[in-house]
């Protein structure tokens, strides 16, 4: 056999094999590439929903010591006229609805800065004004309890909070060291998840409903929850639970600022415009 047939003979036999073999490692390639993307997908999704998470504690610490917006709300979100038609019907104290704006700041500030130290000092708030009848002691027993149990919770909650921010902190520093963050738009799919499944569950519950079970939930059996503007000037003080409804609204706000405002620092300090996808 010539060196021409050997040739053509080696030819033929690398031809049928060849796409054969080039077609599998493609496919094989392709699997790799596919599963990776996948798991990166779901880490970054999972890395999105914590750094929502510890955007949310940090948002708390910064709307805390401002009372949560407080001002804002009594002036804006229908609290002030709550108190001017309620406080005047309770039960049990005088006087409550010719309180002036600066009282009523410095009441919510009191009851919020007791609450963060496990309800110390709660008995001694107190207010009076022209029609009190001498100074009054804003809250009744209930009350107290139940700001107890509100101060108590948030006690339970600090070492959770702490546990997120630990974690997000670690994982964003390893992340840092590689020099490379996960994209955002892979984020941004976990936190889409999370936050569609809070509103489509307040949709369909009910917000209201949502708010009553979780206090089931939450605060030991007994102990009274529900107050009546007529017979709890800590309600109407808040107008309870319209308050929580723009302090929650203000929270997300905030917790979505802090969170992208994250992304921003740590990409900028990569030096890296990755919220854009360029690595």
């Amino acid at each position: 056999m010539s060196n021409v047939d050997r040739q053509a003979r080696r030819d033929r036999r690398s031809s049928s094999v060849k796409p054969r073999e080039v077609a599998e490692a493609n496919i094989s390639r392709s699997a790799r590439v596919g599963t990776g993307s996948v798991v990166a997908g779901v880490g970054a999704g999972g890395y999105g929903i914590l750094s929502l998470l510890a955007a949310l504690v940090f948002s708390w610490a910064l709307l805390a010591p401002l009372n949560f917006g407080y001002s804002v709300w009594l002036d804006h979100g229908g609290i002030g006229e709550g108190i001017d038609r309620f406080g005047v019907k309770n039960k049990f104290k005088s006087g409550f609805s010719d309180t002036t704006r600066a009282q009523r700041i410095q009441l919510f500030a009191a009851i919020n800065l007791s609450v963060h130290k496990g309800g110390d000092g709660l008995a001694d708030i107190r207010y009076q004004t022209s029609s009190s009848f001498g100074e009054q002691q804003l809250l009744r027993a209930p009350e107290i309890q139940h700001l107890e149990d509100v101060a108590k919770l948030l006690q339970t909650l600090f070492w959770p909070a702490l546990l997120i921010v630990v974690l997000w902190g670690g994982l964003s520093t390893i992340y840092l060291r590689r020099h490379r963050l996960p994209k955002l738009k892979h984020q941004l799919v976990g936190v889409g998840a999370l936050l569609s499944l809070s509103f489509t569950v307040l949709f369909v519950v009910g917000a209201e409903r949502v708010f009553n079970q979780l206090h089931i939930w939450v605060f030991p059996a007994g102990h009274q929850w529900f107050f009546y503007y007529q017979e709890s000037l800590m309600s109407t003080l808040m107008m309870a639970p319209t308050l929580f409804a723009w302090i929650a609204l203000a929270l997300l706000l905030v917790t979505l600022i802090v969170f992208f405002g994250l992304q921003w620092l740590m990409a900028h300090w990569l030096g890296k415009h990755y919220l854009a996808g360029k690595y």
